[in-house]
Order: structure tokens, then sequence, then C-alpha cells
């Protein structure tokens, strides 16, 4: 599973003054949006699927809503797996802003009812309402960083469009909570900027416009977390795709970024089916998958290169 168009890894290099947007109107501005939005969802009450009396390291974000049947069963296979590990999980199911934009509001709000807790969540995992859980034998934890890189904050993927925020990890912090204040504020700030892909396109500008950012970002390889579809049928790779770009036997889970809107349930049931069956072909232990010694080998590889020293273990997120 090697990275086809990975992004260049945003290393961490050492501690900087935190944060700050250009003027005291744009803070006010971004503080004022955080409080709203804080209030909002507070009398929405986002649905809470609460798996486990622990407190769990990743708890997992998505939004749902409208009438089409492939996104509540894809959401489905995210519950079955978020039941097997223990996952607490909040979805959205009701559009609060236009457009994507309730995507950033409903993870910031998140975030900040996270950090107000005694012992708050150490990331949150986002994913679209348009993937399917493909392998619910794969932890979400093994995904994270060593503690070595307590400044990474932010776990991406990237395809031949760029960024691609379909599914990412973010750490529980003031640093996220920055980053989707100014993601949210950037099409009031920035109103002559066009942004092709909505919050996905204004937050890749927010990290591009600052350092503060980039240096606490990693990009994966897209098929970590992030695989997109294979054939229509769901058996053949596509040949006129990148193959590591593709769905394989084994992968976490399959995304589905620009099928149309009128075509998403036939475009999503050949994997939904897939999925729903649960085939050992499909479904494989973590151990047989190449994931372990992928993500083991990428943190070493950096670890080298930053500190000049071997890293030993690959611990999760601390």
């Amino acid at each position: 599973m090697k990275d086809f168009t990975m992004h260049s890894a945003y290393f961490p290099r050492g501690r900087s003054q935190r944060f700050w947007l250009r003027s005291l109107s744009n803070m006010v501005m971004v503080f004022m949006a955080v409080v709203g939005l804080v209030k909002m969802f507070s009398h929405f009450h986002p649905h809470e699927m609460q798996t486990s009396d622990s407190q769990p390291i990743i708890r997992k974000v998505t939004m749902v809503y409208g009438n089409r049947t492939s996104y509540y069963r894809g959401l489905k296979t995210h519950e079955d797996h978020s039941s097997k590990f223990g996952y607490p999980m909040t979805v959205l199911r009701k559009p609060i802003l236009g457009g994507y934009w309730s995507k950033p509001a409903i993870l910031l709000s998140a975030l900040v009812e996270e950090m107000e807790k005694p012992e708050e969540n150490q990331a949150k995992c986002w994913f679209d309402g348009d993937t399917i859980l493909m392998n619910p034998n794969i932890p979400l934890d093994i995904f994270l960083p060593p503690p070595q890189f307590d400044d990474t904050h932010l776990l991406m993927t990237s395809d031949w469009n760029g960024m691609n925020n379909g599914v990412f990890f973010i750490r529980v912090n003031q640093w996220a909570i920055e980053l989707l204040s100014a993601t949210l504020a950037y099409p009031t700030e920035h109103p002559e900027v066009s942004l092709s892909f909505a919050d996905q396109s204004a937050m890749d500008n927010v990290i591009l416009d600052h350092e503060y950012f980039r240096r606490s970002i990693v990009f994966y390889p897209l098929r970590w977390f992030n695989a997109y579809p294979r054939n229509a049928d769901a058996v053949d790779l596509n040949p006129d795709r990148p193959v590591d770009s593709q769905v394989h036997h084994g992968d976490l889970l399959v995304h589905f970024p620009g099928a149309p809107p009128d075509r998403f349930d036939e475009i999503m049931d050949p994997y939904l089916k897939v999925a729903e069956a649960h085939t050992p072909e499909w479904e494989l232990p973590l151990q047989k998958t190449g994931y372990m010694k992928e993500i083991g080998d990428f943190w070493r590889e950096r670890h080298e290169l930053i500190f000049g020293e071997t890293l030993e273990s690959s611990d999760s997120l601390k």
C-alpha cells in the first residue's frame, strides 16, 4: 500500500509562538463564531452513540441526513465497527449550515464539548457520509502517531486534486479548535476567493497560508483510511485509476468523492453488499494486512529523518 501522490509530510520543528489571525477584527469574528456554534449545537443535540463505559482514545464524528438509503446503510457499517471497538460516535442528523459547512461546525462543537470534560478523548476521527467500513477488524488507534510526535495534530490524505478531508484524524486540543474556527471564518475573511470544494478548499487554504498549521500535519497514503472505489462491480480494479488509490481486500474503508448525487445509491450498492456480506476475503484479520508493518515503517523513517535515531515502537497517540 504505497502512496502514489502523497503530499510531503509536515514534520514538527519544535514549538513556536501560537497562531494569531491577521487582525483583531478577525479574531473577534472567529471567537463569536465559536461561541455561537457551541450555543447552536447545545440546543440541537446530535445523536450520540456511547459504546463503552470506559473512556476510549478516539471518538468518531460524521453527519448523515436526507433520504438516500445508501448513506444509512453505510452508517450502519461504521456503527458496527464502533460497537466492536468501543468507539463512541457523534452523528449530525440535520443540516445546520448551508452546503457542506455543517461538517467543520459539528466537528468544532464536538471538540469544544470534549475539552470541557475532565478526561476527554485524545482524538476525533471524521468520516464523510459517503464512506463504507469494509473491514471491521481494523482498529483506528493504529493510525495515531507515536508519542514522540506530540506536535502532530492532524492526519490527512491527498489525491490528484490535493488535500482530501473525507476521512481524517484530529487531536483534541486548542490547535484543532483554531484550525476549524479559521476554516469556518474563511469565506467571510476572504469573500473574493472561489472555494471549489467548499469547506475542504477553505481548510486547505488556511493550512497553506499558515506555517503554524502546516508543521503539525502529516499526510498518510490514501489507501490506509480513505481509499477510493475500484470498478463499479466492486470486484476488479479500475485500470484507468492509480492502483494505490483503490480499495483492496483488507482495507479499512472505501470513500466515494465526486459521485453524482442522483446515482449515489446505485454506485455505493455493490460495495455495501460486499460489506454487509462480511466475507473473509475482505475482512482480513489485522495481522494479515500490511497495516502494522507499513505504519511502523512510515513513522520509523520520519523519526530517523527528524531525530537521527531509530524508533523502536509505534505506540498510540498520547
